[in-house]
C-alpha cells in the first residue's frame, strides 16, 4: 500500500551541527533532515510533544562553503519516538518551525534546501 505524502515542503537528508536547549540542558547533535518548515535529529531523552525549544543550526553559508554560520530556530516539538539501537541518542525527534532569526535566516535556510533537493 502506497504512502501519502503529508508535507507541504521537500524534505533533505543531511548531516548538519545542531544545538538545542531544553529545560535548561544544552545538547549538542546532528540534524536527520530538514525542511523549510521544520528538522528531525536525534536526542538523548523523548521531548514532550508540542513543546518549545530554541535550536542553533549551523547553515553552510553556500553549495561550496566548509563553514557554517548559525542560525537560531523558535519550534514546537511535533514528534519524539524512541529508535532501538541508538543507546546515546536513542529518540528520533521532529520539529515544526515556529521563528527563524535573524530575518535573512529564512531565505538562507530556503536557499540551502532547493540547492539539496533531488531532481525528480
Amino acid at each position: 500500500m502506497p504512502t501519502v505524502e503529508r508535507r507541504s515542503e521537500p524534505r533533505i537528508a543531511v548531516q548538519l551541527p545542531l544545538r538545542f536547549t531544553f529545560s535548561g540542558k544544552t545538547v549538542d547533535t546532528r540534524v536527520v533532515d530538514l525542511s523549510n518548515s521544520g528538522i528531525r535529529f536525534h536526542t538523548p531523552e523523548a521531548l514532550p510533544v508540542m513543546s518549545r525549544m530554541r535550536i542553533s543550526l549551523g547553515l553552510p553559508a553556500g553549495t561550496e562553503s566548509r563553514t557554517a554560520r548559525r542560525i537560531s530556530i523558535i519550534g514546537v516539538v511535533v514528534r519524539s519516538a524512541e529508535v532501538r539501537g541508538r543507546p546515546e541518542f536513542p529518540f528520533d525527534t521532529a520539529i515544526f518551525f515556529e521563528d527563524i532569526s535573524p530575518p535573512s535566516a529564512r531565505a538562507r535556510l530556503a536557499r540551502f534546501v532547493s540547492e539539496h533537493v533531488a531532481p525528480e
